[in-house]
């Protein structure tokens, strides 16, 4: 009977030597089936490599993924503003929230207040200090705001900016936040040169605004809160009674 182990038929070696032949034939079967196993392997990552390449986002349609979900927000932010040179020239605290569509109110708690309210029609801006009130036409289609991108809609970015994914470790917007994006205005805009955003997860955590004085104004935001319940009064307003209204109520 012939016996027959990969390719070797040991019926044809001596019996002296069949012991030796049978166990190198093993061993070299085991180390055929380690390689095949290792090349499966190397298939098998390169496969998924490449699968990953494929189906990569470019950089506007990750934003856009994290913005489309987003119907309201609520967050508290800090707002540092630095000269080109890097130093410190103002700084302020509040909160904001936000209502798809053109639904708007930021609030400045310290060193001064006043609180910025849009109901889609009308944009009140309160100085509560100086108990003054400035009241205009509100306009989503008049500029582009460094912010449009997040209340308006996710297809604003595509219309109004030019995107790009951060990568550089040193850059200042990844040492605050994990994934960051800079956003250049297609046409020149008069309010500021470039954008970046950062968000961690799918929460906004830095908006670093650069204008054409070449200064630099930081928003970190903590506490936020996508898509929380927020009733429409929040975003109405009425002068209180004595203060300076200037403008067309």
């Amino acid at each position: 009977m012939r016996t027959i182990i990969g390719s070797v038929d040991i019926s044809t070696i001596p019996v002296k030597n069949r012991r030796f032949s049978v166990l190198r034939c093993s061993k070299i079967n085991d180390f055929c089936l380690r390689l095949a196993k290792c090349q499966q392997t190397l298939i098998s990552i390169t496969f998924l490599a490449l699968s990953f390449s494929a189906i990569a986002l470019e950089p506007v349609q990750e934003l856009e993924n994290l913005v489309a979900p987003l119907k309201t927000l609520k967050a508290e932010f800090k707002q540092t503003v630095y000269s080109e040179k890097d130093k410190v020239l103002q700084q302020s605290a509040g909160n904001l929230e936000f209502k798809k569509p053109n639904l708007f109110r930021w609030q400045v708690i310290s060193p001064d207040s006043s609180l910025v309210v849009t109901d889609g029609h009308k944009l009140w801006n309160y100085d509560i200090d100086l108990e003054q009130v400035t009241v205009q036409e509100f306009s989503s289609a008049q500029e582009v705001s460094p912010v449009s991108f997040l209340f308006e809609g996710a297809d604003k970015l595509s219309k109004d900016f030019t995107v790009t994914k951060i990568n550089t470790a040193a850059s200042p917007c990844l040492k605050t936040a994990k994934n960051c994006f800079s956003l250049q205005p297609k046409l020149e805009n008069p309010n500021f040169v470039a954008v970046e955003v950062g968000f961690d997860g799918d929460k906004i955590k830095v908006l670093r605004l650069h204008d054409h004085l070449q200064q630099t104004s930081v928003f970190v935001f903590n506490n936020v809160k996508n898509n929380p319940p927020l009733n429409s009064s929040r975003f109405s307003f009425t002068p209180p009674a004595g203060v300076d209204v200037i403008g067309e109520i």
